[in-house]
């Protein structure tokens, strides 16, 4: 990591391509001074004089190529920004050539190009924010769809850093109580009992197991949740994916034929649910294969691996008669799973089952309900895992294995009344761990690891 925090760095923020309205992001010790040489206030206001948050209109003044630029700075003149160091935006038209002319402008004035994610770094540095909060930013920038992008604004909050720190400032607290006793050991001082400290590590390890729960749950939130549709052969699959997706711009459509086993291969299409993307995946009908490797064998084995990842299942059936899925006892967790009857068209007898949802992919009869189900199952599932963004879940599961085997093994000399330095040199190698969690340890690699991954401007 070979940043000067000492420059002033500048950037177009805003994305690629025309817009009725761009802005260009400075930062660093210099911003005011080369503001000063190409931006001219309507009011004739001095930019030096100005010492809070202000918004200004004006001029920006470009000398290659000769242009005035009519825009609205906003300016943050002291250490109370994004960076914590003198900051600007500048609001304008959003033309390509008009924002590449201002940028051009800013850094012929001294400042230089940002380097993807220097902005976020700088705040981090200046401890705005910690390394869970950083990535959630960018979690943000790339979230898919309404779900990851709440999951990353909860992360931003400070929903996986906040437990994470309190928990770090409690083990320093036991930490100087062991150290405090361990200075006195000739007297007959106790700066804290078994009994609190067995307290206190049991809570910090639930902590920390709670932790890895969040982020294992969704271990990357760049795969979406699957939704698998399984059944016999010619029961009606592939024309109910074909009825779900119909709605949104798909080019993959499944093939439809009165002939049994059509679906050797399995066919994905992304599902868009109001804000929710799911992806959509159409299995080869489940039958008995014969022996051997053939097509349908490896069929099935593919369709079996598609419906042991899905998040939920579609179980279709095309007659009400099929006791044996009725009775759904063999379904597993019943928010894992939906029955369509699939050609309720063709079999008008009454459903008196809540797991059934009768659809007809030729009428377009209760697709519109299953629409909603599956997205409702869904939400409810994700939001009972909680789940951190992709970022963070790679690069955290580590720490946070060892932080609770540390703590395990604190928790094991307690117990056993073993010797408090050990017990101490534990309780540092678990913070060493949250600390990589938070950003309180870091290297440059973590770091480049990290911001690289971010756009220019952010």
């Amino acid at each position: 990591m070979g940043y000067d925090l000492n420059d002033t760095i500048a950037a177009i923020s805003t994305p690629a391509g025309g817009a009725a309205r761009g802005m260009i992001r400075i930062s660093g010790p210099q911003t005011l001074d080369c503001l000063a040489k190409f931006f001219s206030c309507e009011n004739n206001a001095t930019l030096k004089e100005i010492k809070v948050p202000t918004v200004l209109q004006g001029t920006f003044h470009c000398k290659n190529p000769k242009l005035d630029i009519p825009g609205d700075l906003f300016l943050w003149p002291t250490d109370r920004s994004y960076t914590r160091q003198p900051s600007a935006e500048l609001h304008t038209l959003g033309s390509p050539p008009l924002l590449e002319a201002a940028l051009y402008a800013v850094c012929t004035q001294g400042a230089r190009v940002a380097e993807p994610g220097e902005f976020t770094l700088r705040a981090f540095l200046a401890g705005r924010m910690d390394l869970t909060q950083a990535e959630a930013v960018l979690g943000v920038i790339d979230a898919r769809d309404q779900q990851s992008l709440n999951t990353a604004l909860a992360q931003l909050a400070g929903g996986l850093s906040q437990p994470l720190t309190e928990l770090r400032e409690t083990l320093l607290q036991i930490l100087a109580e062991l150290e405090a006793g361990l200075d006195f050991v000739d007297e007959d001082i106790e700066f804290i009992s078994h009994e609190v400290l067995k307290e206190r590590l049991t809570e910090a390890q639930q902590t920390v197991l709670e932790a890895i729960e969040q982020i294992s749950s969704r271990a990357d939130t760049l795969d979406m949740p699957r939704v698998a549709l399984l059944g016999a052969p010619n029961v009606g699959k592939s024309s109910l994916f074909n009825a779900l997706i119909a709605t949104g711009k798909q080019d993959v459509q499944a093939l439809v034929s009165d002939q049994s086993g059509t679906t050797r291969d399995y066919v994905t299409a992304v599902l868009q649910l109001e804000g929710l993307a799911c992806l959509l995946v159409d299995t080869a009908g489940q039958e008995t294969s014969p022996s051997g490797e053939s097509i349908e064998q490896s069929a099935q084995k593919m369709a079996s691996e598609q419906v042991r990842q899905a998040n939920l299942r579609l179980v279709c059936i095309d007659t009400l008669t099929d006791k044996a899925t009725l009775q759904h006892d063999h379904l597993g967790d019943a928010d894992s799973y939906l029955i369509i009857h699939t050609k309720s068209d063709l079999d008008t007898n009454s459903i008196a089952n809540e797991k059934v949802i009768a659809c007809s992919s030729v009428t377009g009869a209760g697709i519109e309900t299953l629409r909603r189900q599956i997205r409702e199952q869904l939400i409810n599932a994700i939001e009972n895992e909680g789940g951190a963004v992709a970022a963070t879940s790679a690069r955290c599961t580590d720490s946070l294995h060892r932080a609770n085997e540390a703590l395990t093994r604190s928790r094991r000399l307690v117990e056993h009344a073993g010797d408090e330095e050990l017990l101490a040199a534990e309780i540092r190698d678990a913070l060493t761990e949250l600390g990589r969690v938070v950003g309180a340890v870091y290297t440059d690699d973590i770091l480049d690891r990290i911001f690289s991954q971010f756009c220019i401007g952010k």
